[in-house]
């Protein structure tokens, strides 16, 4: 390894030698708008007359001003652009013995807005964008997003379902990896679904979706990995924003926030700040026979449970970039969260005798729960740019804390007919206590051999600690007295290292590929104290990924990808601890979840840039979902994940966006999915299957005024998802824009799920299972949100940064 590095650089150095000869030349321009200021920031490039190849590119400087030194002889031309102008030529000119300097005072860049007959488009983008192989979701463009959380947008994502239990499904399959601003956010199950309800969609600029990811990305995530990007400062100067939106539902909610950019040729220093608090409840009836076959002994539980939640949220981002030159940044990036959750949940479960109905008993249950977790990250990073061909190194390291702390209390009792005097109360508390660190760092190299061949290659290694420890406590005669066969101690550890390699390759006739591999080394461990037992494993995988376009014409292209993704086990589904409903439910982890393994093939069709068919087939090895278990005997039933043999699904997804009018454009998604689920085991052989469908359309209408109208729709058919069959559902919601004071304060009105049919109706009915499930959530709710930009509003676009931990996110239960 250490030989071909060598080579490398050696050649790299000879290249970059043989190349640095007979230099002479120099071109200097100003960059400035159709009013004469100077653009600071403006990309200014290079290029041959001839073919219009890349000699060197820079960036304006605060006056406007970009050169180019040392230029050989030749004819060429000079490029400037600036997102929200139009990109500016100069005339062709030399450089040869007698021309050695050229020099232009002024070159200007026009404004892009358009004015069409009082409707005024100023770079507006659509809501859902297809770009580089990711579908691109811009939040910011949207009006009904206003006033929103993070989980309520990706509804509304083409291919994106949320389940019963807020976990998120892509194109109907699970083992979504979660990002933020390209790392990962150390969450799963109920905490990453809190966390995304904390977060406002005012604080989001877009939201990426990548089904087959390359061998740069953590091949973590069986089903793609969806990249939440928040708002940044973009501006030279000193520049911000200020938010605030309140709405209610059956309960009120309200958030507020803040960002800061500061922004000087030298560095960049950023932050932001944001709070919510939201009131929301969860309403859910659950139904199950226990003793079916046995008509004498068979009974129907019946379990309405309601609960009122709030969430409180704290969020906050601290950076700062030093530019050593235009071409090398070293950067710290500080962020985290503090967030606070409370449920008070009561529960009556009442139980009839199956053949007449004639009740039998309750159980009626009050249960609070106490949830606070935080975060605290800490991100070191440099970026540098080696040569005017690309050569590109960064190197990022990652420290990261998180806690997790939970207090539960429940208190239930019985109700029985025939003796009303007998309650058999039972209270319970308990204690879960979870702190994770991981430490992680990588580097990654961009190495063009020429025009059309670079190489991208990278190293990394994660190092996760997570200690959990659940402590369970009932009152017996006024005391708490330790319930030590329901307390645990878990510890678990896991070491990645990896590398990965790309080859990325243009052919002359428009075909464009790329080839990856990545290889990761896992090697974990999770002991139980308590029980004084471990679980180990290692193991090596490889990860291959493929992808090749092809441009028939501007209006049609072809591509086609191949990619092997992992999905490992969630921390938290790992710790083999109860958590109880009440006394004849509750769900617990498994230390024994092997990781799942994904191949997954993808065909797309594009035609004018805009209209996409896309069709794919993938295949899970050990495929994890959720499993039902029921003692007859004690009429206990309670929940795990489980490793099934396989699952199988084929997936054809539509877009089709429709510009009815110059003020009118409608985005339409179509995803139609069979899915095949698998699970062999002892005296069990379960086959399940089902097509479902899912379709989107946001209308929006762009009015004179600066008024904006936004009506969305989003529904799905019934579907299946392991031993779980779901209900079709469907929401319908809209909003309306106004922008003031020259388009620095934005006031947005919106409603969502207007007639509340985004609910989850679903049942598992198997062996002696027959359970049955209705939720429904605060979906149905109005909102008023506005947003004021201050300072310099002149574009400059920020880094983003994908730091080392970018592949932990999803799978921290704490």
């Amino acid at each position: 390894m250490k030989k071909l590095v060598l080579l490398i650089l050696l050649s790299y150095c000879g290249y970059r030698e043989c190349h640095a000869q007979n230099v002479n030349g120099k071109i200097s321009v100003k960059v400035i708008d159709d009013k004469g200021h100077s653009l600071p920031f403006a990309s200014v490039v290079l290029r041959h007359t001839k073919d219009s190849s890349l000699v060197k590119g820079e960036l304006s400087a605060a006056d406007g001003s970009a050169s180019f030194e040392n230029i050989t002889s030749g004819h060429y031309f000079v490029q400037s652009s600036l997102v929200g102008y139009q990109t500016a030529y100069t005339p062709a000119f030399s450089i040869d013995p007698t021309h050695t300097a050229v020099q232009f005072p002024n070159m200007t860049l026009s404004s892009s807005s358009k004015d069409l007959k009082g409707v005024t488009i100023s770079a507006q983008k659509p809501f859902i964008e297809r770009k580089e192989g990711a579908t691109v979701l811009n939040v910011e463009s949207s009006v009904a997003a206003a006033g929103s959380n993070v989980l309520d947008v990706l509804r509304r994502a083409p291919g994106v379902q949320v389940d019963k239990d807020d976990n998120i499904l892509l194109k109907g399959n699970g083992g979504v990896t979660v990002m933020l601003d390209g790392k990962l956010t150390y969450l799963s199950g109920e905490q990453l679904a809190n966390l995304l309800k904390s977060l406002p969609a005012e604080t989001v600029s877009q939201i990426e979706i990548m089904t087959s990811p390359s061998a740069k990305y953590d091949a973590a995530g069986n089903s793609g990995i969806i990249n939440i990007k928040t708002k940044k400062g973009v501006a030279t100067g000193v520049n911000g924003s200020l938010n605030g939106s309140g709405g209610f539902g059956r309960y009120g909610f309200y958030n507020a926030g803040l960002n800061l950019n500061w922004r000087t040729e030298k560095f960049n220093v950023f932050g932001s700040y944001n709070h919510s608090d939201r009131h929301f409840f969860n309403e859910r009836l659950a139904t199950r026979v226990v003793n079916g076959d046995n008509k004498e002994a068979a009974q129907f539980f019946s379990a309405p449970q309601f609960g009122k939640r709030n969430h409180i949220g704290n969020q906050y981002k601290l950076g700062f970039d030093y530019f050593i030159s235009p071409k090398h940044t070293v950067g710290v990036l500080l962020n985290g969260y503090n967030n606070f959750f409370r449920s008070n949940v009561s529960n009556t479960t009442n139980i009839y005798r199956l053949g007449n109905r004639t009740l039998d008993s309750s159980l009626n249950s009050v249960t609070t729960n106490d949830h606070n977790f935080n975060s605290n990250t800490i991100n070191v990073n440099y970026k540098g740019q080696l040569d005017t061909l690309g050569t590109e190194i960064s190197v990022d390291a990652d420290y990261v804390s998180l806690g997790y702390h939970r207090r539960l209390y429940m208190n239930d009792s019985m109700y029985y007919p025939g003796n009303p005097a007998y309650k058999n109360p039972h209270t319970i508390r308990n204690f879960t206590t979870t702190k994770m660190t991981i430490k992680s760092i990588k580097g990654d190299l961009v190495l063009p051999f020429n025009k059309t061949t670079k190489l991208e290659t990278g190293v990394k290694g994660s190092f996760v600690t997570t200690d959990n420890v659940l402590q369970y406590d009932s009152l017996y005669e006024g005391k708490y007295i330790p319930a030590l066969s329901q307390s645990n101690h878990f510890i678990y550890t896991e070491n990645v290292l990896a590398a990965y390699g790309i080859i990325k390759k243009s052919f002359s006739g428009g075909t464009d590929a790329q080839l990856g591999l990545r290889v990761e080394g896992t090697t974990s461990k999770g002991y139980s104290v308590t029980y004084n037992s471990v679980e180990k494993r290692n193991y090596v995988s490889f990860f291959p990924n493929l992808t090749v376009d092809h441009s028939f014409s501007k209006d049609h292209k072809l591509g086609i990808s191949f990619a092997r993704r992992i999905s490992r086990p969630e921390y938290e589904d790992l710790n083999p601890f109860i958590f109880y409903s009440d006394r004849y439910t509750y769900g617990r982890g498994n230390p024994y979840l092997k990781p799942e393994f994904t191949n997954i093939v993808e065909l797309t069709y594009t035609f004018k840039q805009q209209y996409i068919v896309s069709v794919s087939y993938d295949r899970t090895k050990d495929f994890i979902s959720e499993f039902l278990e029921q003692n007859d005997s004690t009429k206990v039933t309670w929940s795990y994940d489980k490793n099934y043999d396989h699952k199988q699904g084929w997936h054809l997804t539509l877009t089709v966006p429709v510009t009815a009018t110059k003020w009118w454009n409608i985005n339409n998604t179509l995803n139609l999915n069979y899915n095949y689920f698998r699970l062999q085991d002892v005296g069990m052989d379960i086959v399940n299957s089902a097509i479902g469908a899912h379709f989107e359309t946001t209308s929006t209408f762009t009015l004179p005024g600066n008024w904006k109208v936004e009506l969305n729709a989003y529904g799905g058919t019934p579907f299946q998802w392991g031993v779980w069959k779901g209900k079709a559902y469907y929401a319908i919601g809209g909003g309306v824009q106004k922008t003031l004071l020259d388009k620095r304060l934005n006031m947005k009105l919106n409603f969502t799920d207007v007639t509340n049919g985004d609910q989850f109706r679903g049942s598992a009915v198997y062996g002696n299972v027959d359970f049955h499930i209705h939720n429904q959530w605060q979906n149905r709710t109005a909102t008023l949100s506005a947003t004021y930009s201050f300072g310099n509003s002149k574009i400059k676009g920020a880094r983003d940064r994908q730091t080392a931990t970018s592949a932990e996110a999803k799978r921290s239960g704490g």
